[in-house]
């Protein structure tokens, strides 16, 4: 979870720190980050129980900040804290955080649910012919001389168009062919003229177009996609769990890593 004006130094799990004593504590989590150009150093306990945190589990977080000097503390559970580990753990400003499956109240004020109705237009391209220009001197004493070009499939040509851009067929025949919306999945013919556009043939020649006559069929297709924030496990930004300040109640959002 990234935190604005925070620079990460060090985020280790499972680190044994050694205490101004000389005495070596195991940390769970032990973060040293720089905010302000102030250095800080985080320790994090976690304990996953069935039951409330105790008193005696904040004592110890305190000792270990008696001893690691300039340091915070954070306990983190998944089930709550008894009465006197709050009360003792706001005197000596320790955090306490809850870690919980996501409720309805948490998207108070948010989106969580997204409901989107996707429409896809395509040609689908059933047939072409190609008309070359027959005021192109050039052209026609190049397929005069070479009869082989004239039997070039289009799937390995390209084409050029007038101000020089290069498109292979498809993308050439979608920026020029119009959808049928008012009559889908019937096919049509369209005729493309193509002044000044050029056909770029596997083997480097140019071939002045002056037509193309197109069959194809214009097909629509329906998607509905839902998103729930608390529910969807392949949705991008789902929300896996919350991460809940035990004293002031207040929330992060802790997002899905694997999707």
């Amino acid at each position: 979870m990234a935190l604005e004006g925070v620079n990460n130094i060090d985020v280790q799990h499972n680190v044994k720190i050694k205490g101004k004593s000389g005495v070596e504590h195991q940390i769970d989590v032990y973060w040293e980050y720089k905010y302000a150009g102030v250095s800080h150093k985080v320790l994090i306990e976690c304990k996953y129980y069935s039951h409330n945190v105790s008193l005696l589990h904040v004592r110890n977080l305190h000792g270990l900040l008696t001893d690691i000097p300039n340091s915070s503390g954070i306990l983190i559970t998944t089930k709550g804290f008894q009465s006197g580990a709050e009360q003792y753990a706001q005197f000596y400003d320790i955090g306490l955080k809850r870690i919980r499956a996501p409720e309805n109240s948490d998207w108070d004020g948010c989106i969580q649910i997204i409901n989107v109705d996707m429409e896809f237009i395509q040609n689908q391209y059933l047939g072409l012919r190609t008309e070359f220009d027959g005021h192109c001197q050039q052209t026609i004493s190049k397929i005069e001389a070479n009869h082989e070009l004239l039997k070039i499939a289009t799937t390995q040509a390209e084409i050029e168009d007038a101000e020089g851009s290069v498109y292979d067929f498809t993308a050439f025949l979608d920026k020029h062919v119009p959808s049928r919306l008012d009559a889908p999945d019937i096919e049509h013919e369209f005729i493309v003229y193509t002044k000044g556009c050029k056909l770029l043939t596997p083997v480097g020649e140019k071939l002045s177009i002056g037509r193309l006559i197109v069959k194809y069929a214009t097909t629509i297709h329906n998607q509905a996609l839902h998103i729930d924030a608390k529910n969807a496990k392949n949705a991008k930004n789902a929300v896996e769990a919350i991460l809940e300040d035990f004293s002031s109640g207040e929330v992060d959002h802790m997002q899905r890593k694997n999707v």
